[in-house]
């Protein structure tokens, strides 16, 4: 059976690494082994005062790598019978919104460098009228 690793992540602590790990047999079986760990240590922190909604498990493999992430936030709506977020439509959001800021992005550095290019001309054609000028005796 595959073995994975409930890592912590929150608070002041930051990266809790779990070293043991758990034996189960698949990754919904972590998920709820993670789910049930997470409803117990968020019942205790609570009674102590103490906000779990910034915590989170990331679960891994044994090759180390991320297999899903467990925010606490979702055990807790769960267990109030919240819905929980669509993450596919924050995450579009969030794509949306970033690819139309690289766009403006984009749009601001071109018209940037068009006042950088009609600021050059400018000063040239004001350094050539006074030269112009001064040749003439008339001055600007």
């Amino acid at each position: 059976m595959p073995r994975f690793f409930f890592h912590l992540r929150g608070g002041l602590e930051g990266l809790s690494r779990h070293e043991i790990g758990v034996t189960v047999p698949d990754v919904e079986a972590a998920y709820l082994e993670a789910f049930q760990a997470a409803t117990d240590m968020s019942q205790e922190w609570l009674k102590k005062g103490r906000n779990p909604r910034c915590y989170a498990f990331e679960i891994m493999n044994t090759a180390g790598e991320l297999v899903l992430v467990l925010p606490f936030s979702e055990v807790l709506d769960r267990q109030s019978g919240r819905k929980p977020v669509r993450l596919s439509r924050t995450i579009r959001t969030a794509k949306e919104r970033g690819e139309r800021m690289t766009r403006l992005t984009t749009e601001v550095a071109e018209q940037v460098k068009l006042a950088q290019e009609n600021l050059r001309r400018s000063r040239e054609l004001l350094s050539s009228l006074g030269k112009s000028s001064a040749k003439s005796g008339f001055p600007l």
